[in-house]
């Protein structure tokens, strides 16, 4: 075994490759970006839907004057979906389940048209307040919006949520973010292929 060389520099806790701009569009499987972990942290969260009043789940913050979808942090060894819905629960005080939708995903032995629990998108952001990068994946879920609210509270202690359910034609202008907006916007779209798919477009979606 070579010995180590005192001379060289740590090995940083986060090497990050950032695209040539002048790569041609041929060389987009090159990219690659490189993350250890104490320099990103993973969030896991939803886009729940009443598929019987056609509203969304939003959580308003008073201290922010914002509209958000819920989310939050994955435990340590949690599982994605858990964390998902966990942190809904945490957020908003209802027990969400997660909709089995035919929206097009990646992952190996998806049958097209068929449902899956994957989840939907997975967004990036940069953490300017922890100085690290923030992983977040986002998944379908439904829930009954005139159904008991389970528990209120488990949440941080600056967190001030208010569950709101939003009608799905409203949710542009009050959602704070514009990325917000396109998960709703996505997840209408999967709604709309499981009416589709149980014949039933204007009426009620079978579930559960």
């Amino acid at each position: 075994m070579a010995a180590l060389n005192n001379d060289e520099p740590p090995i940083p806790s986060s090497t990050v490759h950032q695209p040539d701009p002048t790569t041609t569009k041929n060389d987009k499987q090159n990219h690659r970006s490189l993350h250890f972990s104490d320099t990103f942290v993973i969030s896991c969260g939803t886009v729940t839907i009443d598929l019987f009043t056609n509203q969304v789940l939003l959580i308003y913050s008073a201290s922010l004057s914002m509209h958000l979808l819920p989310k939050g942090r994955k435990d340590i060894n949690e599982s994605l979906p858990s964390a998902a819905l966990r942190e809904t629960l945490e957020e908003s005080g209802y027990a969400v389940q997660l909709l089995p939708n035919p929206l097009k995903t990646c992952a190996p032995d998806y049958v097209s048209g068929s449902r899956h629990t994957e989840p939907f998108a997975v967004q990036q952001r940069w953490d300017e307040k922890h100085g690290m990068h923030k992983v977040i994946f986002w998944f379908l879920a439904t829930a009954d919006s005139k159904g008991e609210r389970k528990m209120d509270g488990g949440r941080e202690e600056w967190e001030d949520f208010e569950a709101r359910w939003v009608g799905l034609e409203d949710a542009e202008g009050v959602v704070a973010h514009k990325d917000d907006w396109v998960l709703v916007r996505r997840a209408v779209e999967a709604v709309r292929l499981i009416r589709e798919m149980d014949g039933n477009g204007k009426g009620k979606v079978k579930y559960g």
